[in-house]
């Protein structure tokens, strides 16, 4: 099982919108997907309940007793973990860093996001884990979208498609499905994230494999 650990210290960074386009989309693909939102908001958690289907599944726990319960899921033939954490440098967000096999940082392109986008880079590189960002609630093709992608390209991998500032993320939160169930855009630009994401998590795996030698 892997886990993606969905990040930023700073909030409005559309965390909770990512994770649950992402784990949709990794259901689509075939994965067995479970759920875990640490943040004390639980947008993750109210778009789950809305679903009619049970992949993804969601469970709660603890920061304290998150390793124990990932270990659980792992026997369980769970494929995939994706977890939100609140953004701020609390035990919850630690805990869920601390986790992850990768962690997905979204980011606003806006000034102040990008300025703020350090503390969470430090606090990903403090427990050595990998990390790649994506630009959320921008406008494609923009100045200001094209600049943040430029900036955070300095720090890390960048996701090749922006989500977008479109209603059609909102809507999709608040029914517990995809945008990309009623806007076309929307669904091109979530697929493009989840190649990006399950290509570092999963085939990367794939390329470490080493020939035997005689």
């Amino acid at each position: 099982m892997k886990v993606l650990t969905v990040a930023n210290r700073k909030g409005g960074a559309g965390k909770s919108t990512c994770a649950a386009h992402i784990a949709y989309e990794a259901v689509k693909s075939g994965l067995k997907v479970i759920l875990i939102d640490m943040d004390p908001q639980k947008t993750l958690e109210s778009w789950w309940q809305k679903r009619e289907e049970e992949n993804p599944f969601l469970v709660d726990t603890s920061a304290d007793d998150l390793p124990d319960m990932l270990h659980k899921l792992a026997l369980k033939n769970f494929d995939l973990c994706v977890i939100d954490t609140p953004g701020d440098a609390s035990i919850n967000a630690s805990a869920g860093v601390k986790a992850a096999d990768l962690i997905l940082i979204p980011s606003k392109p806006t000034p102040p996001d990008l300025a703020a986008i350090g503390r969470t880079i430090s606090l990903v590189e403090e427990n050595k884990k990998g990390y790649a960002f994506v630009i959320t609630q921008g406008i494609v093709r923009t100045k200001a979208t094209l600049q943040a992608a430029s900036v955070l390209s300095q720090f890390g991998a960048v996701a090749p498609s922006v989500i977008s500032n479109r209603t059609s993320y909102a809507n999709a939160m608040g029914q517990g499905v995809s945008a990309g169930s009623f806007d076309k855009v929307a669904e091109e630009e979530i697929s493009n994230v989840w190649n990006f994401i399950s290509g570092r998590l999963f085939d990367e795996q794939k390329n470490n494999k080493q020939k035997l030698t005689a």
